[in-house]
C-alpha cells in the first residue's frame, strides 16, 4: 500500500469514528429528552460517571504500553487516576442524591471533582515542559488571556447569586478557574505536539478537554440560576467530551 494510499484509509477510519461520535450524541440527547424521567433513576443519572471510567481505563491501556518511558508512563497514570477519580466523584454525588436524599453541590463529592484537575494538570504540564520548554509568544500570551476572560466573564454573569449562597458562588468559580487552566494547559499541548506523529491525537485530546471544560462553565452556570436537571444538553455535552478522548486515547495507542 502506497503512503497517500495509506494516509487516506487513516482519515476516512478517523472520519469514520467522528461520525460515529456524533451520532451517539444525538441518540443520547433525543433520549435524555424524550425518555428520562427526572423523578425517576435511569442510566442519564450515571451516564457522566461511567464515561469517565471508560476515559480512566483507556489510559490505562495507553500507560501499560509506555510503563517503561519516564514521561509517557507517569503521565498517563495520571490521566488515569484523574478521570477514575472522576467516576468516584460522579458515584459519591449520586450517592448524596439518591440514597441520603441531600443536596450534593457542594459536598464531599467534591473533593475528588477538585482532585480531577491535579492529576489532568500534572498530565499536561510534564508532557509540555518534557517537549517543549520554550513556546512562542503568541501561546504565552493568548492561551492565558483565553482563560482569564473565561473566569471574568463567569465571574460577572454570576456575580448577582453571590449573596444567595456565597460558597456556592465561590465553589463554582473555583471549578471554573481550574477548568480554564486545563483548557489552556491543553491548547499549549497541541502546539507542542501539532507538527509531530501524535498531532491528530493531541488535537482529538484538546477538543474532548475543551467540550468538557465549557460543559463545565455552563453547568455550574446552570446551577447557580438553578436551572440544572439531568435532561439538559450539558448531560450529552460531557458526554461527548468523553467520547472524544477515549477515541484521541485510541489514537495515541494506535499511532505510537
Amino acid at each position: 500500500m502506497s503512503q497517500t494510499s495509506k494516509g487516506t484509509t487513516q482519515t476516512r477510519i478517523g472520519i469514520k469514528a467522528l461520525v460515529i461520535i456524533a451520532v451517539l450524541a444525538i441518540v443520547y440527547q433525543i433520549y435524555i429528552s424524550e425518555f428520562v424521567d427526572e423523578e425517576e433513576i435511569t442510566f442519564a443519572d450515571f451516564s457522566y460517571g461511567i464515561s469517565s471510567l471508560a476515559v480512566g481505563i483507556t489510559a490505562l491501556f495507553v500507560y501499560k504500553r509506555y510503563k517503561g518511558s519516564p514521561i509517557f508512563g507517569k503521565t498517563y497514570l495520571a490521566l488515569a487516576i484523574g478521570f477514575i477519580i472522576l467516576f468516584v466523584g460522579d458515584s459519591t454525588y449520586n450517592y448524596y442524591w439518591m440514597v441520603l436524599d441531600e443536596d450534593p453541590y457542594p459536598s464531599i463529592a467534591d473533593v475528588f471533582f477538585i482532585a480531577f484537575y491535579f492529576f489532568t494538570g500534572y498530565h499536561l504540564v510534564k508532557n509540555i515542559k518534557y517537549f517543549k520548554k520554550d513556546l512562542g509568544l503568541l501561546p504565552k500570551l493568548g492561551v492565558p488571556a483565553l482563560a482569564i476572560s473565561m473566569v471574568v466573564i463567569f465571574g460577572v454573569f454570576t456575580l448577582e447569586t453571590l449573596e444567595d449562597d456565597p460558597m456556592v458562588w465561590l465553589t463554582s468559580e473555583i471549578y471554573v478557574i481550574a477548568s480554564a487552566a486545563i483548557l489552556s494547559l491543553a491548547l499549549l499541548g497541541l502546539t507542542v505536539f501539532r507538527n509531530s506523529v501524535l498531532g491528530i491525537a493531541w488535537f482529538m485530546l484538546v477538543i474532548g478537554i475543551f467540550l468538557y471544560s465549557f460543559a463545565d462553565v455552563w453547568y455550574y452556570y446552570l446551577e447557580e440560576i438553578e436551572q440544572f436537571s439531568i435532561t439538559h444538553p450539558v448531560n450529552t455535552l460531557w458526554l461527548l467530551s468523553n467520547m472524544f478522548m477515549v477515541y484521541s486515547l485510541y489514537k495515541h495507542k494506535k499511532t505510537i
